[in-house]
């Protein structure tokens, strides 16, 4: 099984998580800068925020998945506070379920952090997330394209 290790314990790990992001999504405003992207990670995984980076990595090292949550990534819904964003596989490493443990293993430290919920928006993956447990909430046009916002409660209220 591949270890999943968070971006406080690999901080040497910022650029080239940078790197694939970018790759992916460069003609994303939001992904476009490398120093941006840089910097927003520094941001996201300092010791007093509740964001976090998590990473996979094969046996010998090579990075094979990130995720974060992310404090306000939308921020006009001040109730809508953790997201969870970049979940990102590279192509060689897709299939194997990097990113779906990735996902549970951002939703598993999130409850430790008492989280009550985690959002999150996506153009094209709506089935994995409702397989996770996710729910849709809402059709909305986000970095040029239209997504689907959907959230996961993580506690139960009586």
């Amino acid at each position: 099984m591949m270890p999943i290790f968070t971006l406080r314990q690999q901080p040497e790990r910022r650029h080239e998580i940078a790197r694939l992001l970018h790759s992916e999504w460069s003609e994303l405003a939001n992904w476009s800068s490398l120093a941006t992207i840089s910097q927003r990670l520094d941001e996201r995984n300092q010791h007093d925020s509740g964001s976090f980076t998590l990473i996979a990595c094969d046996t010998d090292g090579t990075l094979t998945g990130t995720a974060s949550v992310i404090e306000y990534e939308l921020d006009d819904r001040p109730e809508r506070r953790y997201w969870l964003g970049e979940v990102f596989t590279p192509t060689e490493w897709r299939g194997k379920g990097i990113g779906s443990r990735l996902v549970n293993a951002c939703i598993a430290r999130a409850r430790a952090q008492q989280i009550d919920a985690l959002w999150l928006y996506t153009p094209d993956q709506q089935a994995l997330y409702r397989r996770l447990g996710w729910q849709d909430v809402e059709q909305r046009w986000i970095s040029e394209e239209w997504v689907t916002v959907m959230v996961l409660c993580l506690t139960q209220h009586p």
